[in-house]
């Protein structure tokens, strides 16, 4: 016998369910699933992408995640690779104990142990395949110069749920093309230099499942960059440059994605892109908790796209447009025709390492040309929430280019009052006067987004931040449909009247079902599924006393 019972508004039964039962952590989570400040948990199994209880086999399934469960599941890996859309002609595999003089392909009881054996062999359609553990400076893969095929990409992987640690360097790419990297952790516990992935000159590259830390910076990508797609990575705690550096010189790049990614705690900005680029596009991110800003744009990023990323907690701006005066290799050029669309940023009053208040008086958005004699022209910012503590929400260090800005359907709000909301050269514009400056900045709202739990005292602890909307959030049904994304940050449907933020407040509701257990058994199984702001969270608990469980 079943039976359905649906309750409306339980967020607090929503808070004990999902964060003392469901959720394998403590943290709030902010991405899909379980995803937080620190990894990425989309299955909330526990495992995933920089988790402490190591990488996920397959982070769409919680009965997947350890070498063992894809047997268990799968029957073999081959069945497995298949069902991650990896259809490889041959598999050569790598492992510390490996034997380079006995090494075959295709046999997983004979691995190699080193890169330097296998990569003459590779041909377009080949994998390899790391085992676990530690691999130093000459056990690294080293794909410069590998080129597959556009329909036989050369696929370098960790083993399904393997720990495959590189330290202390990275993995190079330079001049390659059609290749997969996927599943590796780049670790530098050495000097804290290089980057966890360094390339040039590369096109069609997928890199995904990747965790990059302890290194100057976590990706560095530079110039003649071509359909490039990173994503479900965690680049944090590279303490002497950014999360990921992308940037060209005098060769441009174009289609560039970075998506479902966290960048956090490195020694610059989250992302920056340095030079010219076109249809770069960053969604689906969250940045936090970096030595200067979130997103950084410079000397030529045009007709690109920046949607649903979560930006909080960063030393400076959350967003910055900058040329500057160089005579040598990144030249300034115009950056024109952006779109900034259902973002939340955040600015808070304290550094994330709690020595000083820079944060304070820095804008949520700044456009900044130094050379004085730039463009940056038909930038759009729509549907964002954007918040700051003492500064502007939009500065404008010169008094250009908010002109032809499109900033509509926006909800700001700054801590400090209404009297600042736009700086524009050395003038300042108060909320009135910032709606009235041109018939392209319309439908903003200035008030309190009313976070469920957001505070300037967390800081030092960004995995309380809760940026959910509560239900009597302005937010709320504030976006217009255009150029919204059909999905928010935690892919959660957009309506016909999208929220503004990377959120789409979804409604509170609980269903249980209750079914009387198989004869010769006592008691009633319980199932529920509960929908609220944070997303859907399946729950199951059988009970002999009849009482709800603790």
């Amino acid at each position: 016998m079943k039976k359905g019972v649906t309750i409306l508004g339980l967020l607090s039964l929503f808070i004990i369910l999902s964060f003392s039962i469901v959720f394998a952590s403590s943290y709030v989570p902010i991405g899909k699933g379980c995803t937080n400040a620190y990894y990425i948990d989309k299955d909330c199994d526990g495992y995933g992408v920089a988790s402490p209880l190591g990488p996920d086999a397959d982070d769409n399934d919680p009965e997947v995640n350890t070498p063992q469960t894809v047997i268990a599941k799968y029957g073999n890996l081959t069945n497995f690779l298949h069902h991650l859309g990896y259809y490889p002609d041959r598999i050569f595999y790598i492992a510390t104990d490996g034997n380079d003089n006995t090494g075959e392909v295709n046999n997983i009881n004979k691995p190699y142990k080193t890169w330097n054996a296998v990569k003459p062999h590779l041909q377009p359609g080949d994998a390899v395949i790391f085992r676990k553990g530690v691999y130093g400076k000459e056990y690294r893969p080293k794909c410069e110069n590998l080129k597959g095929t556009p329909d036989k990409y050369i696929i370098v992987m960790s083993y399904p749920g393997e720990k495959v640690v590189i330290n202390p360097s990275s993995i190079t790419l330079a001049n390659s093309n059609y290749l997969i990297i996927d599943g590796f952790i780049a670790d530098n516990t050495v000097d804290n230099w290089g980057s966890g992935i360094k390339g040039h000159i590369n096109s069609h590259v997928i890199i995904r499942n990747f965790e990059a830390k302890g290194h100057a910076s976590g990706m560095h990508l530079m110039q003649d960059l071509h359909d490039i797609l990173v994503e479900n990575s965690v680049f944090h705690n590279n303490p002497n440059s950014h999360g990921i550096y992308w940037g060209s010189r005098d060769l441009p790049n174009s289609n560039l994605t970075v998506r479902n990614c966290i960048m956090y705690r490195n020694g610059r900005h989250g992302f920056q892109h340095n030079g010219r680029v076109t249809n770069l596009l960053l969604e689906n991110n969250i940045i936090h908790s970096n030595d200067l800003g979130g997103i950084s744009l410079l000397q030529g990023v045009r007709e690109s796209v920046f949607r649903n990323n979560l930006v909080f907690n960063n030393n400076k701006q959350g967003i910055v447009l900058y040329l500057y005066p160089s005579e040598q290799y990144c030249f300034p050029y115009d950056q024109f025709n952006n779109l900034f669309v259902n973002n939340l940023v955040w600015v808070g009053k304290y550094k994330w390492k709690g020595n000083g208040t820079e944060p304070s008086n820095h804008p949520a958005v700044n456009f900044n040309d130094a050379t004085g004699n730039h463009s940056m022209d038909g930038n759009v910012f729509r549907n964002n929430i954007l918040v700051t503590y003492n500064g502007p929400v939009f500065r404008f260090d010169q008094k250009k280019f908010a002109d032809t800005t499109i900033i509509e359907n926006n909800v700001i709000y700054r801590v400090g009052g209404s009297d600042e909301i736009m700086t524009y050269g050395g003038d300042v514009y108060d909320f009135d006067a910032f709606q009235n400056f041109s018939n392209l900045i319309k439908n903003n709202l200035l008030t309190d987004p009313k976070f469920t739990d957001v505070s300037i005292d967390y800081n030092l602890t960004p995995e309380k931040f809760n940026f959910d909307y509560l239900s009597d959030s302005h937010a709320r049904d504030h976006g217009t449909t255009t150029d919204a994304p059909s999905t928010d940050l935690r892919g959660n449907p957009r309506d016909e009247k999208p929220d503004a933020g990377c959120y789409e407040y979804q409604y509170s509701e609980l269903t249980i079902t209750t079914e009387i257990l198989p004869d010769g058994t006592a008691g009633i199984q319980y199932s529920a599924t509960l929908t609220a702001s944070g997303g859907t969270v399946p729950y199951t608990w059988s009970l002999v006393s009849g009482s709800l469980p603790t």
